[in-house]
């Protein structure tokens, strides 16, 4: 029996295009002669969706995610990421109808009924891939460890980090270091595991490996200011000469400057540092911490227009996006 998406690719439409027309959606905007083809092809290879889909919520999208309902609250990056889904889609005529944790083991039967669905977080490709066998539209956020060809919208972690290096490096700085979190990557049974995987950890240590007479050291633990404490700490008392600190997160470096001033280190005078996210709090923070700014709700509401796109529209293309984010210089850092 030919499947939806051989169906689609016959027609020169997206998979979408041929539900939505099986479905009647009135809100579909292709051309009469596009809906009379995908019918006409529907008829001629004699297509009939599973049972276990039955009809869909046309109009409904699923968000599925590897936080609790507890690491949301506090996590202002993938808060802000959320945010930005939910106001994506108010803009729509379509809306968020439910949000699955996969750490909290959820029934999910439905997963078929939805128009689309959105992945946010570090979830593992066999259980992506589950997901797709059942609802074919999708699209990933911010997943290091997934390396399924899919639509997806990820920031340009790599880039910045670059961009910090080499910050550091033209004031001729020598000794680097790096202190991020782990990824939290949810498997089929809801387990979570940390892989190795971190992209700017990568990129800093193939720039520094690439540098003559440059040394870089790391630290990796947990998203909080206690591990950025401990772990710079650790970095300045191994390795004294460190001259910047480049922290995965505005949490991190937050830690990371207290324990800068308890042993008597001067920012920015003798160790500077970088953060990530540009927190509400970080321009008010003794000193005032330079971090990236990072399109965080604009990650979201992009996966929401690149879902709509394939869903509302003739195009085939999938979609991978990568927004940049920019330095702020505050006071941790030379100007």
């Amino acid at each position: 029996m030919i499947s939806i998406r051989q169906l689609a690719r016959i027609a020169n439409v997206s998979p979408g295009v041929v539900s939505r027309v099986l479905n009647e959606d009135p809100t579909l905007s292709v051309s009469d002669e596009t809906r009379k083809r995908v019918l006409a092809l529907i008829k001629q290879y004699n297509y009939q969706p599973t049972k276990r889909q039955g009809k869909k919520w046309i109009n409904s999208l699923c968000v599925i995610t590897t936080l609790t309902e507890a690491e949301e609250v506090t996590d202002a990056y993938f808060r802000l990421i959320l945010q930005g889904i939910s106001e994506a889609a108010a803009e729509t005529h379509f809306k968020i109808k439910t949000i699955y944790r996969l750490q909290d083991h959820p029934t999910m039967n439905d997963i078929p009924k939805y128009a689309g669905l959105i992945f946010v977080g570090a979830i593992e490709n066999k259980v992506v891939q589950a997901f797709r066998d059942q609802n074919e539209h999708l699209v990933l956020i911010d997943n290091q460890v997934n390396t399924l060809v899919a639509n997806r919208v990820d920031p340009d972690l790599s880039s910045m980090a670059k961009m910090a290096f080499q910050y550091f490096l033209n004031q001729g700085i020598r000794s680097l270091g790096f202190i991020g979190g782990q990824l939290s990557s949810v498997g089929v049974d809801g387990k979570v595991t940390h892989p190795t995987q971190e992209v700017r950890l990568n990129t800093l240590h193939a720039l520094s490996d690439a540098q003559e007479n440059l040394t870089f050291h790391s630290k990796m633990g947990q998203w909080t200011p206690e591990f950025g404490y401990e772990a710079a700490t650790s970095l300045l008392k191994e390795n004294p000469d460190i001259r910047a600190i480049i922290a995965a997160s505005d949490p991190i470096a937050l830690g990371a400057i207290r324990s800068l001033h308890d042993l008597g280190i001067a920012v920015p005078e003798q160790v500077q540092i970088v953060g990530f996210d540009d927190l509400d709090y970080s321009r008010y923070l003794v000193p005032r911490l330079s971090t990236f700014r990072m399109p965080t709700k604009e990650i979201g509401a992009e996966a929401v227009r690149i879902l709509v796109r394939e869903l509302t529209s003739e195009y085939t293309d999938i979609r991978q996006v990568r927004l940049a984010g920019s330095l702020i210089h505050r006071e941790t850092t030379k100007n």
